[in-house]
């Protein structure tokens, strides 16, 4: 192919032959002068044009082959030649079409040592250079991607609340599929990267197989174990006692501070264990002027006090709740979390089956997913923190802000039950709605920091949300700025999957 230099060179020698000529001779006058003196300005002027052109074209063609290469960097060893040149045509013409400054030409792969090359050419038609002869200026541009031996493990942490409804969710099922496809590639069960997945609304879901879990407080040990109820109630003698509820697999938190953390539950510890969720029967309405609770599902005793009734356990004595909406698992709408899993057929499933229900408590999924990845209890999946095989990351999406509504006048509660338990209980430092929405967005900060000080890669999303406070959040939770991403459209949700699965492909640009 022809450099630079040697397409400029033929040009040049003949007009230094002219010019030498002209210096024998005996006769001349100033225009002639002056006209020899303009023809190498404007050769000049012609010439950096030109070669700012190319420079252009050079460019683009860089970046077409580097998205070609990581593209193709991430399928898996073994393609032949045919299927490696097939795939990285289609990125490169992609991402460098027709109508762009410059022709392409054909674009050469090649494997060799687990490296992949790269090369491409475009032919660019000169602008002013053509009055010296050079009619077409040759642009090649070459790229060396590495294959690292390093392994992937990714929790994405989804918003799952009622907001993502409709074609918020059908959005971030066919993105988040994106992103299992591209880290998968043509490999079902591929060695080098696990993914887990954490729904989550106001509550998340372990799954009602975790019953019997070392971690679940079974023997009510927690100081916030059957709060709502009178002392000693253990919140699965309630289930027991309903004839058509089980346990459904959803959970409280634990207590401030172990809510932000991911320290190893310890049986001897009640509080490092974790409560089962049970949205109790709230108080039936006994006059016009009481308030209406939203979960009201069984008879009370009619002594007039809401509060006592709504402690009472006899009720549920071999009680059956008739309402499909309401009961001990009110609020508990999410699919249940999958752990770190190189299954990509179960991942998909999982994906396809989210539902969008309930409010939104951010830092309760993001401590989820760093429990997920963790290598200790409640998952045990995740590989050590100090294994260097693995790179570790988690992409925390959301459409909304932080929030725990009050009930409104006279209602003891204060709000809805949720992970957290009801406002009234000041499990967040208060009962006021709005300092309750504060905290979580403070705690959120907290475990996002927790999480990058244990060498998480943190990625952050903000999907259609009009809160600047939430943006600025959830910025400052990445890993780097660059980490965050903010999806004002439906469109754009699946190119940043898509963006993110790049970077998390273990490739790096060598050349």
């Amino acid at each position: 192919m022809r450099s630079f230099a040697s397409t400029y060179a033929r040009p040049f020698k003949r007009l230094r032959r002219f010019c030498g000529t002209f210096r024998k001779a005996s006769r001349g006058n100033v225009a002639i002068i002056f006209a020899l003196a303009l023809v190498p300005v404007l050769a000049g002027i012609a010439g950096a044009i030109d070669f700012s052109r190319a420079y252009i074209v050079r460019e683009r063609l860089t970046s077409a082959l580097d998205a070609a290469g990581l593209a193709i960097g991430s399928l898996p060893e073994g393609l032949s030649q045919e299927e490696l040149q097939q795939r990285a045509s289609k990125f490169f013409e992609a991402n460098y079409p027709a109508y762009e400054l410059g022709v392409p030409g054909e674009l050469q792969v090649t494997e060799s040592d687990g490296h992949i090359y790269l090369t491409a050419n475009a032919s660019l038609p000169t602008a002013l250079l053509n009055i010296l002869g050079i009619d077409v200026l040759d642009i090649d541009a070459q790229v060396r991607i590495v294959r690292e031996s390093s392994k992937i493990e990714l929790v994405m942490v989804l918003d799952n609340t009622g907001s993502m409804s409709g074609s918020r969710l059908s959005a971030l099922k066919t993105s988040a599929a994106e992103m299992v496809n591209i880290l998968f590639g043509d490999e079902t069960n591929p060695d080098h990267v696990k993914v887990g997945l954490v729904p989550f609304a106001a509550a998340v879901n372990v799954g009602s197989d975790k019953i019997n879990a070392p971690w679940i407080d079974r023997n009510a040990q927690s100081s916030i174990h059957g709060e709502n109820f009178i002392p000693g109630t253990n919140i699965f003698d309630l289930y027991d006692d309903i004839r058509n509820r089980d346990w459904n697999g959803c959970l409280e938190t634990r207590p401030a501070p172990l809510d932000e953390t991911d320290a190893t539950p310890v049986a001897t510890d009640g509080d490092t264990l974790f409560v089962p969720w049970f949205a109790p029967d709230e108080p039936d309405r006994e006059s016009w002027w009481d308030p209406r609770y939203p979960n009201d599902y069984l008879d009370d005793e009619h002594n007039g006090d809401p509060e006592e009734r709504q402690a009472d356990t006899k009720k549920y004595e071999n009680a059956w709740v008739s309402s499909s909406s309401r009961g001990p698992q009110n609020g508990c709408n999410v699919r249940t979390i999958t752990p770190l899993t190189n299954d990509k057929n179960r991942l998909l499933n999982e994906i396809d089956d989210m539902i969008a229900d309930g409010m939104t408590h951010i830092p309760l999924g993001l401590a989820w997913g760093w429990r997920v990845i963790s290598p200790t209890s409640p998952y045990t999946e995740g590989a050590s923190y100090g294994d260097r095989d693995y790179k570790k990351a988690i992409i925390l999406l959301t459409d909304g802000e932080n929030t725990i509504p009050g009930q409104g006048w006279g209602n003891i509660n204060g709000s809805s039950y949720t992970a957290y338990g009801y406002l009234s209980k000041q499990r967040l430092g208060t009962s006021s709605s709005s300092q309750a929405a504060q905290e979580l967005d403070e705690k959120t900060l907290r475990i996002c920091n927790n999480v990058k000080q244990a060498n998480i890669r943190l990625y952050t999303i903000t999907f259609q949300v009009s809160s600047s406070s939430t943006r600025n959040m959830m910025r400052s939770c990445a890993t780097s700025p660059s980490m965050y991403y903010d999806s004002p459209s439906i469109s754009t949700l699946q190119e940043v999957f898509q963006q993110i699965a790049g970077e998390l492909n273990a490739l790096r640009i060598a050349e």
